[in-house]
């Protein structure tokens, strides 16, 4: 039942991992995250974060960029990682797990701040570099690739807690049989005792009921040579 608790958690979990991946993927191919308008040019211009633009001077998005390919390495080895220890090829050990769990919470902060920034370079930017913006369909999937990764992080730590408790459960298996074993010694030391304490009482008594007869033996014998010595 616990064996087959995990399997289904460790399945669901790289389930909303692959889709994180992929749609971090589909983020780089499709470039059209915004819609820029400018006042003086009638036309519409895309932008995307993964890609470098004159639009803001200095290269103000740089730090975005690097954020994103952060997040998608860290995805990437991520679900390679959930892969490994679904087909065991790696062992499910406490280590591993935190791992996981390290890593999709960490992705996905990484992933949300670096949205958020993009949002706040596009509000500065307004009135100044574009007259206005329009955000596409790609944006609140980027958002909801976020709470992807921080589902699978919730799911890799439920994993972690199980594990956790199967340690706890064998060691306390493990712990009850050497139990057993040290009362059954202490029952037979005790017995043991109680044996030397039954079998030296008995010689006392016999002891003591020897003297007891030899005596009553010779005042039996006085007796009677007093009676012999009289008849005579």
């Amino acid at each position: 039942m616990v064996q087959t608790l995990t399997r289904n958690t460790q399945a669901t979990n790289m389930f909303f991992s692959s889709w994180a991946l992929v749609f971090l993927a589909l983020g780089i191919i499709v470039d059209d995250w915004v819609e820029l308008k400018f006042e003086t040019k009638k036309k519409i211009k895309t932008h995307s974060p993964w890609i470098y633009t004159t639009i803001w001077p200095g290269d103000d998005l740089e730090v975005i960029r690097i954020m994103m390919i952060l997040v998608l390495s860290l995805s990437f080895f991520h679900n390679l990682l959930l892969g490994l220890e679904f087909t065991y090829m790696i062992p499910q050990t406490k280590y591993i797990l935190f791992i996981t769990v390290f890593l999709s919470f960490f992705t996905g902060i990484l992933l949300l701040c670096a949205l958020l920034l993009y949002h706040l370079k596009l509000r500065q930017g307004l009135f100044v570099y574009y007259s206005s913006y329009k955000i596409t369909w790609i944006t609140p999937t980027a958002y909801l690739n976020a709470s992807f990764l921080f589902t699978s992080g919730i799911l890799s730590f439920l994993q972690y807690k199980q594990s956790m408790n199967t340690c706890a459960c064998l060691t306390i298996v493990h712990k009850s049989p050497r139990e057993g074993q040290d009362i059954q010694q202490s029952g037979s030391s005790i017995q043991v005792i109680s044996l030397q304490e039954s079998t030296t009482m008995p010689r006392s008594i016999v002891r003591e009921h020897s003297v007891s007869s030899k005596e009553d033996s010779s005042s039996k014998s006085k007796i009677q040579k007093h009676r012999v010595t009289w008849a005579l």
